[in-house]
């Protein structure tokens, strides 16, 4: 939660003319240096700390309140294409992808990691950039996505390549979003990154925030991150001439920045065999679980597998194929249960880690799926496991209770 410092005052004292001057201790180091005010404390590497006694969302949503801070916001539906933009536009303004880190009070547990770049403006000041794109569980990343959409100046959306009749339903958390009794943002930008999601999007846009008093707007199909950004920042630029008509308004400048390059390569594809895939192309629960999963900080492969036959339920990843992974998870839990057999300990093994070198696994079984169970590849460098075992234990508790197979 936000805290400030009240201001101490020393007993006035004498200066060489013998005037009364009081000596006044400065609240921060950035009050010192008349730097703005932001959110958290800076930790080095381009990184801030925000300490939370409470949810991470109601603590973001008090700094924002705080703060009131003028910034834009990229959101994707059915596509990463948030967190490729955002390192595109880093690149070519020669800008930092910087962090902030939301950690438990007392406890230091990293819970969620929000990313931004500062873009450079006129006037020598600066419009920050957020991704919705956030390393957390399922729950907490929906939480802060609908804070920063809810208190943003403007709300860019990124949609995906989607049939008409999958749109409506990957659209209705955003339609929730904007009729959440929190939501501020008056300005939407939707920007399609498929024809075929533009030709669906047209038939709805109207609807999407009717009553609410929502200015929504729908582009035309963009395939690379210099047009994305023209038409961010175009409607940005108009949105601060409206607000500023005496010409004091940050405006962004035409993409890339002078002395950068003329032209932006293409939002870059993945490599065969590489590509993650998005949530829309995704028809069950378990396959989204499995996604949810491979996009947790640090995670290279997931698998959602059968205990007893080894069969692939779902895969997410390309550090590992789904066969082995349910080959070698079975084995290790099978493993697992005869040595505590062997060691006469009663019960069966739910948890197995494997670690070494620059990659570990980590298998666990599902609570909310008796018989299945999920085999992780990830990196001890960038996360533990933990760090992971709560958010494993979340998204299992999401899913329902019967079987979703």
């Amino acid at each position: 939660m936000y805290s400030t410092f009240g201001t101490t005052s020393r007993p006035p004292e004498q200066d060489e003319d013998g005037e009364h001057r009081a000596t006044q201790i400065q609240n921060s180091v950035s009050d010192y240096l008349d730097e703005p005010a932001d959110i958290g404390r800076p930790v080095g590497n381009n990184t801030r700390e925000l300490f939370v006694s409470c949810e991470p969302s109601e603590a973001l949503q008090q700094q924002l309140e705080f703060l009131r801070p003028s910034y834009v916001v990229l959101h994707a539906i059915a596509s990463r294409g948030a967190r490729r933009m955002m390192h595109a536009v880093a690149t070519a303004a020669g800008q930092p992808v910087e962090r902030l880190q939301v950690r438990r009070q007392s406890y230091g547990t990293t819970l969620a990691g929000i990313d931004y770049v500062d873009c450079p403006g006129s006037q020598s000041r600066r419009v920050r950039l957020y991704s919705t794109d956030i390393d957390a569980d399922s729950p907490t990343r929906a939480a802060l996505s609908r804070v920063l959409l809810a208190n943003a100046t403007l709300g860019v959306v990124l949609i995906g390549d989607l049939p008409a009749h999958a749109l409506g339903d990957a659209l209705q958390p955003l339609r929730e979003m904007i009729f959440h009794p929190q939501w501020q943002c008056r300005h939407l930008q939707m920007i399609p990154v498929a024809a075929g999601s533009h030709a669906a999007m047209t038939g709805m846009i109207a609807g999407l925030g009717l009553g609410s008093g929502l200015d929504c707007r729908l582009s035309s199909p963009v395939t690379r991150p210099a047009e994305a950004w023209a038409l961010l920042s175009g409607r940005w630029n108009e949105l601060e001439n409206s607000r500023r008509p005496d010409g004091t308004g940050v405006l962004l400048a035409p993409f890339p920045p002078v002395g950068e390059a003329s032209t932006l390569q293409p939002m870059p594809a993945p490599a065969a065999g590489t590509e993650r895939p998005t949530l829309a192309a995704q028809t069950t629960p378990l396959e989204r679980f499995a996604l949810e999963l491979h996009a947790l900080s640090g995670v290279q492969a997931a698998c959602v597998f059968d205990v007893a036959t080894s069969r692939v339920i779902a895969h997410a990843g390309a550090a590992a194929r789904g066969p082995d992974l349910a080959r070698r998870g079975s084995l290790l839990l099978a493993a697992g249960n005869s040595a505590r057999r062997q060691l006469q300990i009663p019960g069966q093994a739910d948890e197995v880690m494997v670690m070494g070198s620059t990659e570990a696994l980590g298998v666990r079984t599902m609570l909310s799926q008796p018989g299945l169970a999920m085999h992780l590849v990830y990196r001890p460098t960038q996360t533990s496991w933990m760090q992971l075992r709560p958010r494993l234990m979340a998204l299992d508790a999401a899913l329902p209770r019967a079987p979703v197979i």
